[in-house]
């Protein structure tokens, strides 16, 4: 069997297409905004966007960007290490360090490559990686690596500081990197970072928590890590921008001296092109937006509290307790796509979870725009629809 065999023999997207399910790479026409969006020619309310506080066509934001085109052109052109580097990434990651409380910030050109550069780049021979087992994809790609390297690779139970405890006790070094999520969207609850930097500290690891979905949301906007009032005592944090900063991109943030070495010795930061100056000034302007925002509570955490709440009266599985997101649990593949079909045909844009994730449940995702109005037409549809999606419907264990 040639290499390229597997791609001729994989029929699972046509076998959904043939059921008119396929639920994957919607073609929208324009942005997302007001909540709703445009997809096939008609509108939708759109519950599957992570722009969580609402600034992609924030005003500031888009005009941010604009501006840093008509100054530095569409791309940085080259690495940062050698020709890349903008003042305005300097500029980006000064104020980043200064709003998270870290002593330095390094960007990436995705949020995906920030993970994967850091992990990878930070163990390597005579080293372990302890990550949560449902960690973000990106953070496990970065442990594969470092795992390559010679790094020792394991998993503690999802959001067990006890079994992290058990498993480091017993560990042969104590040159470790424990790696969780801030907050897991899909699961729709928080870390119990408090306690697993507890565990880290006793035993000596060093503690990295992504906080993507946490940022601008929780804490002031400064994410979860502020949230439980850990400000100061988490050596490593990344973050993505395509969520609430609203661009494209990522960063990680830690002492200067860490910072100095992932800067010098990270692959992907290495030998990547830099982020463009449009989306590294629109982050900064979404930064600034959110600073300016931080003595009130994001509209999408309280959407999310309604819909939540609705949706289980009404007589829905809904999973989550925290953030932004809401599940909508089911007990089979061709149902969750059946119902994701179906809200589509009526107006409501839902994803499903990943082919690769645990479980079949529609995920919805609130944002600052998601004023009441759109809230109870959403909540309108899934009454309407409530025997026709739970026709096949047995609630998830």
């Amino acid at each position: 069997m040639d290499l390229l065999e597997k791609c001729r023999a994989y029929t699972r997207a046509d076998e959904i297409r043939d059921a008119g399910l396929y639920p994957y790479y919607p073609s929208f026409q324009g942005p997302s905004e007001g909540g709703r969006a445009v997809l096939d020619g008609a509108e939708v309310c759109m519950l599957a966007s992570s722009d969580y506080r609402a600034l992609s066509t924030n005003v500031q934001v888009v005009g941010a960007a604009q501006d840093a085109i008509a100054l530095y052109g569409t791309s940085a052109a080259g690495a940062r290490l050698l020709s890349g580097n903008l003042d305005l990434h300097e500029e980006l990651e000064a104020d980043l360090a200064g709003f998270f409380g870290y002593e330095a910030a390094l960007v990436f050109a995705t949020g995906y490559m920030t993970n994967l550069g850091v992990v990878s780049c930070l163990a390597g021979d005579g080293d372990q990686v302890y990550l949560d087992e449902k960690a973000h994809a990106s953070l496990v790609d970065g442990a594969r690596l470092a795992k390559a390297s010679g790094a020792a690779v394991r998993e503690f139970g999802h959001v067990s500081p006890g079994d992290l405890a058990r498993q480091l006790a017993s560990a042969p070094t104590r040159s470790v990197l424990v790696v969780t999520d801030g907050l897991f969207p899909v699961e729709g609850h928080l870390a119990p970072v408090a306690e697993l930097l507890a565990v880290c500290e006793e035993y000596g690891a060093t503690l990295l928590v992504d906080d993507s979905h946490g940022v601008g949301v929780f804490g002031q906007g400064r994410g979860v890590i502020q949230h439980l009032g850990l400000e100061g005592r988490v050596p490593l944090m990344t973050l993505s921008f395509g969520t609430s900063l609203a661009s494209q991109g990522g960063a990680v943030l830690a002492d200067a001296k860490t910072i100095e070495f992932l800067r010098h010795t990270s692959r992907p930061q290495v030998f990547s092109t830099a982020l463009s100056p449009a989306d590294t000034a629109a982050a900064h302007a979404a930064l600034r937006e959110i600073r300016r925002r931080a003595g009130s509570e994001p509209d999408a955490l309280a959407a999310a509290v309604h819909l939540r709440r609705a949706l289980d009266a009404i007589g829905y599985d809904v999973a989550g307790d925290a953030g932004a997101h809401v599940s909508v649990r089911f007990s089979a593949e061709v149902t969750m796509l059946a119902a994701q079909r179906l809200l589509v045909d009526h107006g409501v844009f839902t994803t499903v979870l990943p082919p690769a994730c645990e479980g079949f449940a529609l995920m919805l995702t609130c944002t600052d725009a998601h004023t009441p109005d759109v809230l109870e037409a959403v909540i309108g549809v899934f009454a309407a629809l409530r025997d026709d999606l739970l026709s096949h419907y047995r609630r998830a264990a």
